[in-house]
């Protein structure tokens, strides 16, 4: 209680502090504000709603001290005042910014809060792998993560609630199965199977051999039932296939988990060579009993039943198949290095007490000491003294590691008050770089307390970024930056949009994926993302594309023609296809997806009464006519301005990504001709030509653009503005928390020290990381 008048006293200090802060604020940017501003922003009817003389200046207040960032923004921008008005002189306006900036940094900084950051779902699937080396599902267990500042790796939004902790608690479960494994060798299978003497049988379309079957039409997947999985596993497959009737490479795709109520995975595509038999081998893991696998025909094929009889197109041959497993080593390698050299039968508290020390250092990503095991040596003992075994007492303490706060948190230790310590560090950069926990080599530099050293630290980013474990990044930081997770969210109308398949959407994926990872591994400059003069694609994506001469399925890198409007990821069809929906593109909905997603700068809200602008898909109207009208409401022309120009410039592509110069539409519109073969049903497209394209537009600054070149070109002209972007955007995702006013300075100096080596990305992680703000609790 002796406490209490202090904390009173230091409350009341606060509230003085806080209310002089807020009248000292108000009272050296009044005169400013009254010159410039109070013309159009005070009074009953304020332009855009902000009336500046009864703004609150009470910027603990998240809401208050937004609006006034963004004035500050505006002003600095020059879009306030406007140039109808009056224009501040140069000194003026920099005293009123530095002012304001410097109120905005201070209550940025007094505001922040530490929040401690809950490993997501994908961090926690990484980690136990890492940990104790299996493979373990999780995805259908925990529920979905909350996303913040366009990340699941956001502090504030990974809280952990009683229910979640109880699927946790069955996840440890799951987790222990896999790694203690079955308690005697599974059975396996090894046998072959053929469809041409499968009890299914073969139809019509189907051309039956004496040592196979020839699959021609693309509207169906020929189950194996011969070969069910009775167990679950990894499994090895390995199948003869052939071209038919084809002087190119005819494609497989290969579904896994297409019975019972596993939802269809793809497991690959695989090349069919014409006229020559090849044996293609692959593994997948099957999660659960009586599954099979299912092979179909992608490319170009009819998805019509065929009379194989007729039909003299192209086909796929499927010979003995042949299916090995699980083939996983009994007993499980994770088993085997848990015990090390205990004989479970003989084993005893003591070597309990050893095998937890061991994990437990590297579940708590840290250096423990001898008393922190105990509590966990003491769940064992409980299970000992209840009369279980060696086993089952040492899954209750490794239970108890994978359940404990400092697991499932990472809990940041500091160096001082303004660091924190290497093994928090190491943490940090594990975590942003591989989605787990530090190795043993990242570990040992941490015990040393040399990971603070700058060339140390270089040289671990650069060792892990080479480790195959910097996919993980690669693949969640676009997958969210870019939205690709969304990329089944909308399936495209197939009567508008039949080219779409699996494959497409496959390579629209590993497209994105290998353009970042090059840029990466090249440390090409971070403008490449607006605009570049390569694309890697495979064949199936080059054909979508226009591009001639590129072969095989593997993603490549391809120079673009000089006329090509494709290069950097604005283009991408897997871009393309997130930032519009199954039917329809919408220059609002794409513009505002490229502020919020590809910049990180999203657009406000339109106001309540302002209805929004649906797209007339009988192709009557154009959205460019609709919005025209839109943008006379003076609410809504200031963010339509920023909105409008790269959803106009990409009106080019349609909603798979495919280049246009017309609407498709199912309404009225000219009747398109295609080549169509002869046993095609009648009404082959579906759709109709509708009006043309208009891709040209106005930046907000008044500088015209006739398509997308030109609309790149502009953006290029800044060369910070991606650079700025992409050191805000990796900052908010390896740190897990919201960028302030406060972290602008940082910002500008990470950008800045990589102008000479021209925004290179791999430079920019290196910066980011070198950071102090990345070694700041």
């Amino acid at each position: 209680m002796r406490n209490k008048p202090i904390c009173v006293i230091a409350v009341f200090l606060l509230s003085i502090a806080t209310a002089h802060g807020q009248s000292s604020l108000r009272k050296q940017v009044t005169p400013f504000l009254k010159q410039h501003c109070f013309g159009c922003h005070s009074g009953e009817t304020p332009e855009g709603g902000l009336n500046l003389q009864v703004n609150s200046d009470n910027l603990a207040d998240a809401e208050v001290r937004r609006r006034w960032v963004d004035l500050h923004d505006r002003v600095a921008a020059g879009e306030m005042p406007p140039k109808s008005e009056t224009r501040p002189n140069a000194d003026l306006k920099s005293k009123f910014l530095a002012t304001l900036g410097s109120e905005l940094t201070r209550a940025d900084l007094a505001t922040r809060e530490v929040v401690l950051r809950r490993l997501n779902r994908n961090e926690y699937e990484n980690t136990v792998r890492d940990l104790f080396g299996v493979f373990v599902d999780v995805q259908r267990l925990l529920p979905d993560d909350s996303v913040e500042q366009g990340f699941d790796t956001t502090a504030s939004a990974l809280s952990l609630s009683a229910e979640q902790l109880v699927l946790y608690v069955e996840a440890a479960d799951l987790v222990l199965d896999r790694v203690f494994g079955p308690p005697k060798k599974p059975n396996t299978i090894k046998k072959t199977a053929n469809f041409a003497t499968s009890r299914r049988g073969v139809d019509s379309s189907e051309r039956k051999l004496s040592d196979g079957v020839v699959l021609f039409s693309g509207a169906k997947f020929l189950p194996m039932y011969d070969l069910s999985l009775s167990l679950p596993g990894l499994y090895r497959v390995r199948m003869k296939i052939r071209g038919e009737q084809s002087d190119t490479p005819v494609v497989m795709h290969v579904l896994g988990g297409t019975t019972g109520a596993i939802a269809a995975h793809t497991v690959g595509f695989f090349e069919a060579l014409p006229g020559k038999v090849t044996t293609v081998e692959f593994t997948d893991r099957n999660p659960e009993r009586s599954d099979c696998f299912s092979f179909g025909i992608v490319g170009g094929f009819p998805w019509w039943k065929v009379d194989e009889q007729e039909y003299k197109g192209a086909g796929l041959f499927i010979g003995d198949i042949e299916v090995e497993g699980p083939i996983e080593p009994w007993p499980p390698q994770s088993r085997t290095e848990l015990l090390g050299n205990v004989d479970p039968a003989m084993g005893t508290l003591g070597d309990i007490r050893e095998i937890l020390s061991r994990k437990l250092s590297q579940a708590f990503r840290r250096a423990t000491d001898k008393t922190e095991v105990e509590p966990y040596v003491a769940l064992a003992k409980q299970a000992l003294d209840e009369g279980l075994s060696f086993e089952p007492a040492l899954r209750r303490g490794l239970k108890g590691i994978l359940c404990a706060p400092e697991f499932l948190f990472l809990v940041e230790r500091h160096r001082d008050d303004d660091h924190i310590d290497d093994h928090a560090l190491a943490s940090r950069l594990s975590y942003f770089l591989w989605s787990s926990l530090p190795d043993q080599q990242l570990r040992s530099v941490a015990d040393r307390g040399e990971l603070q050293k700058p060339e140390v630290l270089r040289a671990q980013v650069e060792r892990m970024l080479a480790d195959p474990k910097s996919k993980r990044f690669v693949e969640s930081f676009t997958g969210q930056w870019l939205r690709l997770y969304d990329l089944d969210f909308t399936v495209p109308d197939q009567n508008l949009y039949p080219e779409y398949g699996q494959l497409l959407r496959q390579s629209m994926l590993d497209e994105t994926h290998a353009f970042f990872r090059e840029i990466l591994d090249r440390d090409h400059g971070v403008n490449d993302f607006i605009d570049s003069d390569f694309v890697m694609i495979n064949q199936p994506l080059a054909a979508f594309y226009g591009i001639d001469g590129v072969k095989g399925l593997d993603v490549h890198r391809v120079k673009l023609p000089k006329d090509s409007m494709r290069g950097g990821v604005l283009t991408q069809a897997s871009v393309l296809k997130v930032s519009a929906d199954g039917t329809r593109t919408s220059p609002v909905l794409r513009g505002a997806w490229i502020l919020k997603y590809l910049y990180g700068t999203p657009s406000p809200p339109p106001p309540p009464t302002i209805k929004a602008i649906e797209p007339d898909i009988r192709g009557a109207t154009t959205i460019r006519e609709q919005l025209a009208k839109h943008r006379e409401h003076a609410s809504c022309n200031r963010c339509h301005q920023q909105i409008d120009p790269p959803g106009f410039a990409l009106e080019s592509f349609d909603v798979i990504g495919a280049q246009r110069d017309w609407y498709r539409t199912r309404g009225s519109g000219k009747y398109v001709k295609v080549p169509r073969h002869p046993q095609a049903p009648k009404h082959y497209v579906q759709y109709r030509q509708g009006l043309d394209v208009d891709p040209s537009g106005t930046m907000p600054d008044g500088r015209k653009f006739s398509g997308i070149r030109d609309y790149k070109r502009l953006l290029l002209e800044d060369k910070t503005a991606m650079p700025r972007a992409l050191a805000r955007l990796l900052l908010t995702y390896s740190l897990g928390r919201r960028l302030g006013f406060s972290d602008r300075p940082e910002v500008e100096r990470i950008v800045a020290s990589v102008r000479g080596k021209d925004y290179g990305l791999r430079s920019l992680i290196h910066e980011i990381t070198q950071s102090d703000t990345f070694r700041s609790p």
